[in-house]
């Protein structure tokens, strides 16, 4: 199976250098992918991947998105996807969508709605599109993908641009949408290393799309976002501060990320890093860090993290970047002294 990363799965944005573009979008493999990602107490018996430790709940986005970020922190996910990927399959719902999932004795069942329909949906069409074997979705998969991506595109407002959350709410969260430009790339450059030009294309242009109207709705002259398009007056960390950082891990903002980087960490690092003690310690900054190559803070939070680890505020997507993060530790990196000043 050939893993992908996610610098590699980006289409470029739809030029007459398209063609180039696509090509740059081959999703070639990290050259260096540190060990395989296992998860004990998350995994269970079939494939399924519960949200909390020895867990009864399973939720569809959290183990998509689990994977998917692991993968980014360069750690082999294959072998848990493939198994995720053939246990849930059956779940799917003949709209294409999924719910979440209880543990009723031996057996799994519906349980409660997805949070929201459109993240969901993204991250199993991104984690299909990177994990195809052979470059290739199996038959099933394929069947899957396309019920997924009906149901996605079924919740774009073509006023707008942009997505709602559900069928049945007409809001629309910023960092939803910028879920699923990642998945429109991820998909645009599956479909180019399986040799359809044309459907890259096509969902190149998709992306395109989204990404001019994530840009229209959501970005304030101040260049800050917006997180919903219904008034959400909080400015706690999440979800507002979140927001301003959320876009780095698409690459949505990529002529000014440095500096937008710089400019969250100086603001909010502290703040991030207690966050912790009163709710979850965000691993997915962390792993903002990892790819911008701040090293330091990514040992900063990994020793700020740990007291949380199966905790009440922990869950399998802390656990996996966790995992990921501990595998490129050097044995110095690991012993040194952590958090120091920024």
């Amino acid at each position: 199976m050939r893993i992908v990363s996610r610098e590699g799965c980006r289409v470029a944005s739809l030029s007459v250098l398209v063609e180039a573009a696509l090509a740059v979008a081959a999703c070639a493999p990290f050259t260096a992918l540190a060990a395989e990602l296992s998860l004990p107490g998350y995994e269970q018996r079939g494939g399924a991947l519960t949200v909390r430790l020895d867990g009864e709940s399973v939720d569809p986005y959290f183990a998509g998105k689990a994977l998917l970020a692991a993968l980014d922190a360069r750690l082999d996910s294959t072998q848990v996807a493939s198994a995720w990927i053939k246990w849930i399959l059956p779940f799917q719902r003949p709209d294409g969508g999924f719910d979440r999932l209880c543990r009723r004795g031996e057996r799994y069942e519906p349980c409660a709605a997805a949070d929201a329909d459109d993240a969901t949906l993204a991250i199993w069409m991104e984690l299909l599109a990177r994990f195809a074997p052979g470059n290739r979705m199996p038959p099933p998969w394929e069947l899957s993908f396309q019920k997924a991506a009906r149901l996605l595109a079924s919740l774009r407002d073509p006023h707008s641009g942009v997505y709602r959350i559900s069928p049945t709410s007409p809001v629309s969260l910023f960092m939803d949408n910028v879920e699923i430009d990642e998945a429109l790339h991820a998909v645009a450059g599956y479909e180019h290393r399986a040799g359809h030009s044309a459907a890259a294309r096509a969902w190149s242009k998709r992306a395109e799309e989204l990404h001019r109207g994530i840009e229209r709705v959501f970005q304030k002259p101040d260049g800050t976002f917006r997180v919903s398009t219904q008034e959400v007056p909080s400015t706690d960390f999440y979800p507002y501060e979140v927001a301003q950082i959320f876009p780095l891990t698409a690459d949505i903002v990529r002529e000014t990320a440095a500096s937008r980087y710089a400019q969250w960490m100086e603001r909010y690092r502290d703040r991030w890093l207690e966050q912790g003690k009163s709710d979850y310690p965000w691993a997915l900054v962390a792993l903002v860090a990892e790819r911008r190559g701040d090293r330091d803070t990514v040992r900063c939070w990994r020793a700020r993290a740990l007291q949380f680890r199966h905790g009440a505020h922990w869950n399998i997507l802390e656990e996996a970047l966790l995992r990921a993060f501990e595998a490129r530790l050097s044995p110095e990196e690991a012993l040194a002294p952590a958090c120091g000043a920024h």
